[in-house]
């Protein structure tokens, strides 16, 4: 029997129709997953034009104003789906976090862990075939990441992507390369920092299980440089911009955004709304094909 994927069709004041619209042939294949599409069916027809062939479940879209609304109930449905066992994993196109989520959440990741009650076991993997990324701290002001830099979070985030990539990915013997926080791990300082007090004590209890699989603690600024060097999968820093700007510059739209730790796959594209480019045919949707095809690859039929 074939899984099916959620698609999530998010935020209408997006550039999101568009990508849809670009993708379009994708659902015209004969794939190995089924797609349902979790949004709003006027919105859709207006936007697609063609909708016979997909596979849509309406939520009511009522008015820009009533956004908040529409989002959490398209959400609501699929964690509704999912306890049916009617759904397997999940995509969630951009949607506008500040406005759609009514400030309560930093982001998505947080939300979902919320809803689905295992808000201490969630990660944020901005993945590439060739190597990904992950902060142990996501959408904070920089002012507050040391406070929120702890250890059992090091410590979860590293099983968590250790796993993915040895069950889910099958890759036997991944390499995890740990960064610290401050400039040079803080070793031109005289004052004990983050890294003596906390992440290299942490990477210690980590390699007495897993040896030579983890690398660290790395300095930041070179960290990029020697990844490949030291044949690392996956560079796990202690806040976003430390390791997704350089990340984002390399990979652009051949990356996903992956929560790990839910009791299902979620994936959205590694970009924004793009509320300036709407409706200048102008919107890439390689992150959004890169995503279906990692579930095309990776989720096989049950």
């Amino acid at each position: 029997m074939k899984k099916t994927i959620a698609i999530i069709t998010s935020d209408p004041k997006s550039i999101n129709f568009e990508i849809l619209r670009k993708s379009l042939f994708f659902f015209k294949k004969k794939n190995k997953n089924k797609y349902l599409f979790i949004g709003s069916k006027k919105l859709l027809k207006k936007n697609l034009k063609k909708i016979k062939e997909l596979d849509i479940e309406n939520i009511n879209w009522i008015s820009e104003k009533k956004k908040k609304i529409y989002i959490k109930e398209s959400f609501e449905k699929f964690a509704s789906l999912f306890k049916e066992k009617k759904v397997h994993g999940l995509i969630n196109l951009p949607l506008n976090k500040k406005k759609s989520l009514n400030n309560c959440y930093p982001g998505v990741t947080e939300y979902l862990a919320k809803l689905f009650k295992c808000k201490a076991n969630v990660t944020m993997l901005l993945y590439n075939n060739k190597f990904s990324v992950s902060p142990i701290t996501t959408h904070l002001p920089i002012k507050k990441i040391s406070h929120n830099i702890k250890k059992k979070k090091i410590i979860k985030n590293f099983e968590n992507i250790y796993n993915f990539y040895k069950n889910f990915l099958k890759i036997n013997k991944p390499i995890i390369g740990i960064l610290g926080l401050n400039p040079h791990n803080a070793q031109d300082f005289k004052k004990k920092f983050e890294e003596e007090k906390l992440i290299i004590p942490t990477i210690k209890k980590l390699k007495l299980k897993y040896k030579n699989k983890i690398k660290g603690p790395l300095s930041p600024d070179t960290s990029f440089l020697t990844r490949e060097e030291k044949k690392i999968n996956c560079l796990i820093g202690m806040y976003h911009d430390q390791i997704l700007t350089t990340f984002k510059y390399i990979h652009k739209f051949s990356a996903i955004n992956i929560t790990l730790g839910l009791p299902f796959l979620r994936i959205s594209p590694d970009h924004g709304t793009g509320e300036k480019i709407i409706g200048k045919n102008r919107a890439n949707p390689d992150s959004f094909l890169y995503a279906l095809n990692f579930f095309e690859q990776n989720y096989k039929s049950i």
